[in-house]
C-alpha cells in the first residue's frame, strides 16, 4: 500500500509546479479604450479565455493580469468586439456596431454572443428599463421586447398589474412565463419577485421566445422564459451612485358621476322606459332645483370623486448603489427607498389615521470572491420590505373605494348628515351620520374614514450562493459548480375595523330629513392580526466547458436542479406547493463565426403527475448561417454588414395546466353515518384520478433572418408555429349529464390539441454622425394567432348556427348575440317591429332595446343563435417605436407603444345603468328615446332601464376596436460638464425630466378605456424630475 504522505507530497509538487508555471507566464496589461472619435469608453469588459478580467473606468482605463500567450477581448454593447494579443501597454480603439454582435446574451443557464446566436431572443439593458417611471420591474417591460405582449390590468400606483404573454398564448391554459434570476429558476410567485425588483439593480433582461431557447427549462419552458441578470461588482476604486427623483401622478381620466340635473333626468328617463311614469324618482321641483343650483342644501350636486380623490399625488424615490473591489473580491450593492403618497382626501380622526400610504425598501448585495486560481465563490442577498397603510378592508381596497365612488349619485346629500340648529342657534341634531341610498347601502367616504385601517408588512427575501471550480488542470475551459437559492415571503397584517350607521334621505325634497337605513350602529374598533409565510428553495449543480480551437469554438453546459415550494404556515397540501426536478444539457459549436449550431435538451419532473409519467424529455436543435462573414459576400456586397439565417425546432413542457397537485389520484372522503356515525360508513369518491396523466408537450418551430446594411440599419424577421397534441382537459365533453355521476368527478386527461403561430418584424437604425451627434431608432411589429384544434367538444345539433363553441376558435373566445343593424341603429324603434320579429327566449324586448339576429331562422332568439364575439382575449398585433438622439451632453428618448386588432366588449356600460341607482357615463347620453328617433337625432345606446333587460345578454352592440397608440415614455436628460461635476466632486452628474402615459390615441370615448374598465382605478400620467450623481 502506497504511503499517504507520498501521495500528498506528489500532489503538492504537481500543483505547486502548476502555480509556479502560471506565475512565470503572467503579465500585467494596462491601457485605454477609446471610440473612433477619441472619446474614452467606460464600462468596456476586458476578458481572456471566456473570463472577465476588468471593466474600464470613467476614463476608459484598465489594468489586467493575464497569461502572456492570451488574447485579450474588449467588449462593449454598441461596439465591435476587439481581440488583441496581450502586451504590456495596449491602446485599443473600438468601432461602432449597430448590430450589437459582440453582445453577450444571457440565456439563463448559459451565455452566447449575439453574432453566433441561433435562438430567438430579445434583450434590453437595465439602463433602458430605468427610463420607465413604473416602480415595479414588470411594469417597465411594455413596448421594449419584440414578441412580448403586455396588458396592464390594474393601475393603482405601486399596485400596478401587468399580464405578460410571450408570443401570445403557447398553451390552452394561458399561464405566465418562467423567471430566471441570476441562474436560478423561480415559479409560482415569480412574477411577484419582478414586482419587488427595482430597475436600478438590473444589468439586462432577456426574453427567450423559441423552443430551442426554452427546451432546457423542461416543464417550465412552454410559456417562455424571462431572464433577469442583476448587476455585479467591477474591480477598481469604490464607485457610488445616487439617484433621487420626485414623481407627480395624475389620473388620465376620472369616472365622475354626471351633475345632479343630468343624473336625475337620465334616471327619470329610465323610469319612463320601465313604465313607472314621468317623474318616478325625482319630482319636477327637484329637477328644477338641480338645474338652477340655487339651493344646494335641498338640491345638492355632490361631486364624490372631487371630494375623495386627489387631483395629483406624488411618489419619491431614492436609490444608492456602490461597486468596487479588486481581482480577488468585488461587490455591487443597491439600496433604494420608495414612498407612495395618498390618492385620497381623508378627514382628521382622533381614533385612527386611514390615509393610504406605502413605503418600499429594496436592497441587494452581490459579492464575487476569487479564493484562488481554482475556486470562485459568489453570493447574492436581496429582498424588499413593503409597509402599507390603508383603509380597513384590505391593502388593495383603495381600488374598491374608487369604484364605489363611481356609483354614488350626485343627487345624494353627503357625505354626512348636516347639523340641525333651532332658531336660537342651539344644536338639535349633531349630524355627521353617513349618508347613502337604499340601493347602495354603503359609502366610499365611510369606507375611507369610518371603518378603520390596515397595516401590512410584506418581507420578501431571496438569497443565492454558489461555488465554481476552475478545472483547467484537467482540460482548459472546464469548470464545475453548485448553488442554492432561497426565497421567502413573510406577510404580517394588523387590522382594525368598526361598523358605521347609514342614513337615507326621506322622500320629501322640500325638507332635509334623514332616516336610519338598517340596524347597523356606529361601533368600536376591533383589532386582528395574521401572518403568512411561504418558502421556496432550489438546489443546483452544474458543469461547463468552453474552448477555442483556432476557428472552431465549442461550449457545453449541463445542470441538475431540485426545487421545493411550501406554505410554511401549515396549510398542508396547498395548491401552489410543489416538488420539481430538472436536468439539462446544452452544446454549442461555431466555425469561424460562419456556421453555428446548438443542441439542448431538458429532462424534468413535477409531482403534479404520477411517478410513471412525471418525467418529460424536451430536446431541441437550432442553427445559423452567418453569411455576412463569408468572404464572397464581404467582397461582393460590402454594404451588407450582417446577414444571418436562423432556424430552430424544440419541444417544451408545461405543468401549469390548471389542475390540482394530486389530480392523478382519486379524491376519496369518508363521512360519518350508520349506527356508529364516527366510524365513517359512507365513502364519497368526489374526483376520479388519472394514473396515466402526463405533462403537456408543445412542439415549437422558428425560422428567422437578420439583415444589416452599412452597419446602421438592421431588419429582423421571425416566423413561428407552436402545436400541442396532449393538452390537459377534463374528459366530460362527450359524457351526457344524465348519466348519474357529477361531471366534476371525471378525471382530467391529455386529450386537447392547440396551436399558436405568428411572426415578428423588428427594424432598427443607429448612426453616429460625428463626436457630437447620434441617432437611434428601433421598432417592432408582432402578430400572433392561436386556435383550439380539439378539446373533446361534442358538436351541438344542426339547429345551432355554430355547433362548436371552442374547437376552431381562439382561446378565450366570447359568445353572444349579433345585433341586427338592418334598420340602421340596431334597436327596436316601434312596437310593430317587435311584433314582427323573432321571439326572445330570455324575456320580452321593449321599444328601444337591442334587436338580435335570428341566425338559424327558427323564429326564436335563443342559445342556438349565439355567435363569436371578438377574436379572443389578446390583441393580434403588438407594436412599438423607440426613438432617441443625443447632441453633446443632451439626450432625448421617446417610446411609443400600442396594440392592433384588439376587440373589447364594453357591455358593462349596459349593466351599469341598472346597477344600484344607475351608473351613468357619456355612453348613456346617446340612449334611445322616442323623441330622438322621431326627430332623427343620433342614437348610440339602447333605451335606459332601472333593471336588467334583454339588452344584458352578451352581444356585440358595445364591441369596439380597442387598438391604441400610446406615448409610453419620454425622457430628456442633460449630462453636466466636467466643471460642474468637479463642484460636487462627482465623476458624472445627470439631470433628467421624464413622463409616462402622456397621451393615448384611440377611437374610443372616455368611458371606454383601452385597458381596465370605466369603474376601476384609472391609468395615471406621470411626470418625474430627478438627478443622478456618480462619485
Amino acid at each position: 500500500m502506497i504511503n499517504k504522505n507520498i501521495i500528498t507530497a506528489a500532489a503538492l509538487v504537481l500543483f505547486g509546479s502548476a502555480f509556479q508555471a502560471n506565475a512565470q507566464t503572467d503579465i500585467v496589461v494596462k491601457g485605454t479604450v477609446k471610440d473612433i472619435y477619441g472619446n474614452p469608453l467606460p464600462g468596456v469588459v476586458v476578458s481572456a479565455n471566456h473570463k472577465d478580467l476588468y471593466i474600464t473606468d470613467k476614463n476608459g482605463e484598465y489594468t489586467a493580469t493575464t497569461d502572456r500567450s492570451d488574447k485579450l477581448t474588449f467588449s462593449l454593447l454598441g461596439y465591435k468586439q476587439a481581440e488583441v494579443p496581450a502586451s504590456g501597454t495596449m491602446e485599443v480603439v473600438l468601432e461602432d456596431d449597430a448590430h450589437n454582435l459582440a453582445q453577450k446574451v444571457n440565456l439563463g443557464y448559459s451565455n452566447q454572443y449575439r453574432e453566433v446566436l441561433s435562438d430567438a431572443v430579445s434583450t434590453v439593458s437595465g439602463e433602458t428599463l430605468s427610463k420607465s417611471l413604473m416602480p415595479r420591474l414588470q411594469g417597465t417591460f411594455s413596448g421594449l421586447f419584440s414578441g412580448l405582449t403586455t396588458i396592464e390590468s390594474a393601475f393603482e400606483p405601486t399596485l400596478e398589474a401587468v399580464d405578460m404573454y410571450i408570443r401570445g398564448l403557447s398553451t390552452i391554459h394561458g399561464g405566465g412565463a418562467g423567471v430566471v434570476i441570476d441562474g436560478i429558476l423561480y415559479d409560482s410567485y415569480a412574477h411577484d419577485i419582478l414586482y419587488r425588483i427595482s430597475p436600478e439593480e438590473v444589468e439586462s433582461v432577456s426574453v427567450l421566445k423559441d423552443g430551442s431557447a426554452q427546451a432546457i427549462y423542461g416543464l417550465k419552458g412552454a410559456n417562455g422564459i424571462i431572464v433577469i441578470n442583476t448587476k455585479r461588482g467591477t474591480p477598481g476604486k469604490l464607485k457610488v451612485g445616487v439617484n433621487i427623483s420626485e414623481t407627480l401622478q395624475q389620473p388620465s381620466f376620472v369616472a365622475e358621476c354626471f351633475d345632479s340635473y343630468t343624473f336625475a333626468t337620465l334616471r327619470n328617463q329610465a323610469g319612463v322606459n320601465d313604465g313607472l311614469g314621468q317623474n318616478a324618482f325625482y319630482p319636477e321641483d327637484a329637477i328644477e332645483g338641480f338645474r338652477t343650483g340655487e339651493n344646494p342644501e335641498l338640491y345638492p350636486n355632490t361631486r364624490w370623486q372631487d371630494m375623495l380623490l386627489r387631483k395629483v399625488f406624488n411618489q419619491q424615490r431614492i436609490a444608492l448603489d456602490a461597486t468596487g473591489g479588486n481581482d480577488n473580491v468585488k461587490f455591487y450593492s443597491n439600496f433604494n427607498v420608495l414612498r407612495q403618497g395618498s390618492f385620497f382626501h381623508t378627514d382628521p380622526n382622533e381614533k385612527f389615521d386611514s390615509n393610504p400610504q406605502k413605503y418600499r425598501i429594496n436592497f441587494r448585495s452581490n459579492i464575487d470572491i476569487k479564493v484562488n486560481d481554482w475556486i470562485d465563490l459568489w453570493m447574492n442577498l436581496a429582498g424588499s420590505i413593503v409597509k402599507t397603510h390603508a383603509p380597513s378592508g384590505g391593502i388593495q381596497f383603495t381600488d374598491a373605494i374608487y369604484n364605489m365612488a363611481t356609483y354614488m349619485p350626485s343627487t345624494l346629500y353627503g357625505p354626512v348628515t348636516p347639523t340641525v340648529y333651532d332658531d336660537e342657534g342651539n344644536v338639535i341634531e349633531a349630524g355627521g351620520e353617513v349618508t347613502t341610498t337604499t340601493n347602495i347601502g354603503g359609502s366610499p367616504y365611510a369606507e375611507l374614514n369610518r371603518v378603520g385601517y390596515s397595516n401590512q408588512t410584506n418581507t420578501n427575501i431571496y438569497g443565492q450562493a454558489g461555488i465554481r471550480f476552475n478545472l483547467d488542470f484537467i482540460t482548459p475551459g472546464l469548470w464545475a459548480g453548485g448553488s442554492v437559492g432561497y426565497l421567502s415571503y413573510i406577510t404580517a397584517t394588523q387590522s382594525t375595523i368598526q361598523s358605521y350607521s347609514r342614513w337615507t334621505r326621506d322622500d320629501d325634497w322640500s325638507t332635509l330629513s334623514f332616516t336610519q337605513h338598517g340596524t347597523t350602529i356606529n361601533g368600536t374598533l376591533n383589532y386582528s392580526k395574521g401572518t403568512a409565510l411561504y418558502g421556496y428553495i432550489s438546489y443546483k449543480a452544474e458543469m461547463g466547458w468552453a474552448r477555442n480551437f483556432g476557428k472552431h469554438h465549442v461550449a457545453a453546459d449541463a445542470y441538475a436542479i431540485y426545487q421545493v415550494h411550501d406554505d410554511i404556515t401549515g396549510n398542508v397540501g396547498a395548491s401552489y406547493d410543489f416538488r420539481r426536478a430538472f436536468t439539462g444539457l446544452e452544446a454549442t459549436y461555431d466555425y469561424d463565426k460562419r456556421y453555428a449550431v446548438k443542441f439542448a435538451t431538458g429532462y424534468s419532473a413535477s409531482d403534479y403527475f404520477p411517478r410513471a409519467t412525471r418525467w418529460l424529455l424536451t430536446p431541441s436543435v437550432s442553427g445559423a448561417w452567418i453569411a455576412s462573414n463569408e468572404s464572397f459576400i464581404k467582397d461582393a456586397v460590402p454594404a451588407i454588414s450582417l446577414l444571418k439565417i436562423r432556424g430552430s425546432y424544440g419541444i417544451t413542457g408545461n405543468d401549469s395546466a390548471g389542475i390540482d397537485r394530486y389530480a392523478y389520484k382519486d379524491q376519496v372522503v369518508s363521512n360519518g353515518g350508520g349506527m356508529i356515525s364516527y366510524l365513517g360508513y359512507y365513502t364519497n369518491e368526489s374526483v376520479y384520478g388519472n394514473a396515466s396523466l402526463e405533462p403537456e408537450k408543445i412542439k415549437k418551430a422558428n425560422v428567422g433572418i437578420d439583415l444589416g446594411l452599412w452597419n446602421q440599419l438592421q431588419i429582423s424577421f421571425d416566423a413561428f408555429k407552436e402545436k400541442m397534441d396532449n393538452g390537459i382537459a377534463r374528459s366530460t365533453a362527450l359524457v351526457p349529464q344524465y348519466q348519474g355521476i357529477s361531471l366534476g368527478a371525471y378525471p382530467v386527461t391529455n386529450l386537447s390539441k392547440y396551436e399558436n403561430k405568428g411572426w415578428e418584424l423588428a427594424v432598427s437604425y443607429r448612426k453616429r454622425f460625428n463626436a457630437d451627434w447620434a441617432l437611434n431608432l428601433a421598432g417592432h411589429l408582432d402578430y400572433n394567432k392561436n386556435k383550439v384544434i380539439y378539446i373533446g367538444e361534442s358538436a351541438l345539433d344542426e339547429t345551432y348556427a355554430y355547433p362548436l363553441r371552442s374547437e376552431g376558435y381562439a382561446y378565450g373566445q366570447s359568445w353572444g348575440y349579433l345585433v341586427d343593424w338592418s334598420n340602421g341603429n340596431g334597436l327596436f324603434n316601434f312596437q310593430d317591429e317587435i311584433d314582427n320579429s323573432a321571439q326572445y327566449s330570455f324575456g320580452t324586448p321593449r321599444v328601444g332595446d337591442i334587436k338580435y339576429q335570428d341566425l338559424n331562422e327558427d323564429g326564436i332568439i335563443d342559445d342556438k343563435d349565439k355567435a363569436p364575439i371578438g377574436n379572443g382575449s389578446l390583441p393580434r398585433y403588438n407594436f412599438a417605436l423607440n426613438a432617441g438622439f443625443s447632441y453633446k451632453n443632451l439626450e432625448v428618448s421617446l417610446l411609443f407603444q400600442g396594440v392592433g386588432d384588439y376587440k373589447r366588449n364594453y357591455q358593462g356600460l349596459i349593466s351599469n345603468m341598472s346597477s344600484y341607482d344607475g351608473i351613468y357615463s357619456d355612453a348613456h347620453l346617446g340612449a334611445w328615446t322616442a323623441e330622438k328617433w322621431l326627430n332623427d337625432e343620433a342614437i348610440s345606446f339602447p333605451a335606459l332601464s332601472t333593471k336588467a333587460t334583454t339588452n344584458n345578454q352578451t352581444n356585440d352592440f358595445m364591441l369596439r376596436d380597442a387598438s391604441f397608440l400610446r406615448l409610453k415614455n419620454v425622457e430628456i436628460a442633460y449630462n453636466m460638464p466636467r466643471k460642474v461635476c468637479d463642484v460636487f466632486n462627482a465623476s458624472a452628474f445627470k439631470v433628467y425630466v421624464s413622463g409616462q402615459n402622456l397621451f393615448t390615441i384611440d377611437d374610443l370615448p372616455v368611458d371606454m378605456p383601452v385597458e381596465g374598465s370605466y369603474n376601476s382605478f384609472p391609468i395615471c400620467r406621470m411626470y418625474r424630475v430627478g438627478i443622478n450623481l456618480t462619485f
